[in-house]
């Protein structure tokens, strides 16, 4: 059972400083917006603009409300956000789709639905074991 609580107690903090980042046109320009699973913006993170072979080309930095609006994106494909401690999360834009709604890529989508099935089957054998 302590095993349990202690899953448990790691599972909440997993994922409570995941970055999310959010990109979408807005008047001929792309809005970046990035936050944390608490929803939180990410004040003043680093976002780094990529050309499609994933070379910087400018650095920017998100508001206090973690949202930047780019006017020039022609040659960006890719956008990277890092917050403070090593957070950081990816996108990829699609400019001939721009009238459409851009999809949000994660990097690391995978690794937690993994973990978040590991973490359902062990609760499930724990309330199956407590339950005898």
């Amino acid at each position: 059972m302590r095993i349990l609580f202690f899953l448990l107690f790691i599972s909440a903090t997993l994922f409570a400083h995941k970055l999310n980042l959010f990109l979408d046109f807005k008047d001929e320009k792309l809005y970046i917006y990035s936050y944390f699973n608490s929803g939180a913006p990410c004040k003043n993170c680093k976002v780094e603009l990529l050309d499609k072979d994933d070379k910087l080309v400018k650095s920017l930095q998100t508001d206090e409300n973690g949202e930047y609006l780019l006017a020039d994106y022609k040659d960006i494909s890719c956008i990277r956000v890092e917050a403070f401690g090593g957070h950081a999360t990816r996108g990829k834009i699609d400019i001939q789709n721009k009238e459409e709604e851009t999809p949000i890529t994660k990097e690391d989508s995978f690794l937690e639905s993994i973990i978040a099935i590991i973490l359902i089957i062990l609760i499930f054998l724990g309330l199956k074991r407590v339950k005898k």
